[in-house]
C-alpha cells in the first residue's frame, strides 16, 4: 500500500506539473495572439468563423430586403404602432432609406464580427445584437418622444462595436502578460476613438440631422444608445472572463 501511495503522488505530481506547464503554454500563446491580432492578423486572414458566417447570413438578409418594397414601411421603428406592433424595435434595425445605407452597414457588420471575434463569441453577438436592438427602440420611445421613426443596423452595430472593443479592453487590463503599452494600444484606441466620434455627432436634444448622402435626416441618438448599451455588456463578459479565468487558476493550484 505503500508503494501504491507513492505510485500515486508520483502520477499525481506528474498531471499536476503537465496541467500548470499546460496552462503556462496557453497564456503564453493568448499573449502571442493578442500580439498579432494588434498588427491586424484578426483582420487579414482568409479563415471565416462562426460568427462571420453569422455576419455574412445577416448582411445578405439587410441587402434582401432592401430589395422588398413594402418591407420598410412594414418593419420601421413607428413611435405611433409601438404599442399594437412592438416587434418594430427589432425589426426596425433590418431595414433601411436606401441601399447605399444597407450596403454600408452590411459590409461594416461583417469587419466589426471579424475584429471582435476573439472575445465575442456567435453567442455573445447575438446577445449583443438583440439586447442592443431592444435598448435603443427602448431608448428612443423613452428618452426622444419627437423622433416619429426610424430605420437602420447602425446603432444595433455601434452595441456590437463597443461590446467588443469594451471587452477587450477589460481583458487586456487584466492580464499581466497584455497588460502593456503592446497589449493595450489598439483597444483603447478602438474604445476611445469610438467615444469621440460619437460624442461629436449628438445633435441638441432629440434632433435628426440632414445627411445628403442619405437623402433624409439621421438618428446619432440610436449610436449613443448602443454605445451604451453595448459598453455595459462588454464588461459583464469581461467580467464573466475573470471568473472563468480565477476558476481555472484555482483548479491547477
Amino acid at each position: 500500500m505503500g508503494a501504491a501511495g507513492k505510485s500515486g503522488g508520483k502520477r499525481t505530481a506528474v498531471r499536476t506539473a503537465r496541467a500548470t506547464e499546460g496552462v503556462g503554454d496557453a497564456s503564453a500563446s493568448r499573449a502571442a495572439a493578442l500580439y498579432e491580432r494588434n498588427f491586424g492578423a484578426n483582420v487579414i486572414r482568409f479563415t471565416f468563423a462562426r460568427t462571420e458566417w453569422a455576419a455574412l447570413v445577416g448582411a445578405a438578409l439587410i441587402v434582401l430586403l432592401q430589395q422588398v418594397d413594402s418591407a420598410g414601411a412594414a418593419l420601421e421603428y413607428r413611435r405611433a404602432l409601438l404599442a399594437a406592433q412592438p416587434w418594430r424595435v427589432v425589426t426596425a434595425h433590418l431595414v433601411h432609406v436606401n441601399s447605399e445605407h444597407a450596403l454600408i452597414n452590411a459590409a461594416a457588420w461583417w469587419l466589426v464580427a471579424r475584429l471582435f471575434g476573439p472575445d465575442l463569441d456567435l453567442r455573445r453577438q447575438l446577445i449583443t445584437l438583440g439586447a442592443g436592438a431592444v435598448a435603443i427602440g427602448a431608448g428612443l420611445a423613452a428618452l426622444h418622444p419627437t423622433i416619429a421613426w426610424y430605420r437602420g443596423f447602425s446603432g444595433v452595430l455601434h452595441a456590437l462595436y463597443f461590446a467588443g472593443a469594451t471587452c477587450w479592453l477589460a481583458n487586456a487590463l487584466a492580464r499581466p502578460d497584455t497588460r502593456t503599452a503592446r497589449g493595450l494600444w489598439l483597444p483603447l484606441a478602438l474604445a476611445a476613438g469610438g467615444w469621440i466620434k460619437v460624442a461629436l455627432e449628438q445633435p441638441a436634444g432629440s434632433a435628426t440631422p440632414y445627411a445628403d448622402w442619405l437623402g433624409t435626416t439621421t438618428v446619432p441618438q440610436a449610436h449613443l444608445l448602443g454605445a451604451l448599451a453595448g459598453s455595459l455588456l462588454g464588461l459583464f463578459f469581461a467580467w464573466r472572463d475573470a471568473k472563468k479565468n480565477a476558476a481555472t487558476t484555482r483548479g491547477v493550484s
